[in-house]
C-alpha cells in the first residue's frame, strides 16, 4: 500500500481560504480645503496622536457608549494621526506670508463611526494645542482646547462616514481660524 501525499490536499485548502480572501477597500479624508477657515498668520501642523483605539488602519466604530468595533475591510490609507494633520493643513494651509509662525498639535481622543438612536453619525474629537514656533514645549502654550464635532453619515457606509468625519474636520478647522483670530 502505498501513501498518498498530504501535500495536494493542503494546497487545495490555502488556495480555497486565497479565494475566499474579501476586498479591502482604503479610503483619505477629503482633502480639498472648504475654505471657510481663513487664518491670517502662518501655521504650521505638526503631528496628531491617536489614542491606542485609534491607532490601527481599520476604521473604528463606537457599536454602543460601552462596545468598540473596526471595519474588517475598511481602511485609512494612512494613519488616523496623518489623516487629521493632512486636513487641517489643507483646510489652514492658505495663510498669510508675514507675521509669528503658529505650530498647532495635538492628540486625536476620537474619529470614526458612532452608532445611534437615529442612525449612524462620524465623530471627531481632537485636543488641540498652539504654540508660538519659538517657543518651548515648558512655556504655556497660546491656546489649549478640545474641539468636538459630529456630523451625520447619510447613505452607504462606511464611505459616509468618510465624508461625514471630512465635514467634521472642515467645522473644527473654521472654529480653530476664529480661535487663532481672536489670539
Amino acid at each position: 500500500m502505498t501513501k498518498r501525499p498530504t501535500v495536494v490536499p493542503l494546497l487545495m485548502l490555502l488556495l480555497g481560504a486565497c479565494a475566499s480572501t474579501p476586498d479591502v477597500r482604503t479610503y483619505t479624508l477629503d482633502l480639498r480645503p472648504a475654505g471657510a477657515a481663513q487664518v491670517d498668520r502662518r501655521v504650521r501642523v505638526e503631528r496628531f496622536v491617536p489614542t491606542e483605539a485609534l491607532d490601527r488602519s481599520e476604521i473604528l466604530v463606537e457599536a454602543s457608549p460601552t462596545r468598540v468595533e473596526h471595519y474588517a475591510t475598511d481602511r485609512w490609507v494612512s494613519s488616523v494621526g496623518d489623516q487629521v494633520r493632512a486636513k487641517l493643513a489643507a483646510e489652514l494651509g492658505a495663510t498669510a506670508a508675514g507675521g509669528a509662525e503658529l505650530v498647532i498639535g495635538g492628540r486625536v481622543l476620537a474619529f470614526g463611526q458612532v452608532d445611534g438612536e437615529s442612525g449612524p453619525s462620524a465623530r471627531v474629537s481632537l485636543a488641540i494645542v498652539v504654540r508660538d514656533a519659538g517657543a518651548g514645549r515648558a512655556e504655556a502654550p497660546l491656546l489649549e482646547r478640545t474641539y468636538d464635532v459630529t456630523r451625520p453619515a447619510e447613505g452607504g457606509l462606511p464611505e459616509a462616514v468618510v465624508v461625514g468625519l471630512s465635514r467634521a474636520m472642515e467645522a473644527i478647522a473654521a472654529e480653530l481660524a476664529a480661535d487663532l483670530a481672536a489670539l
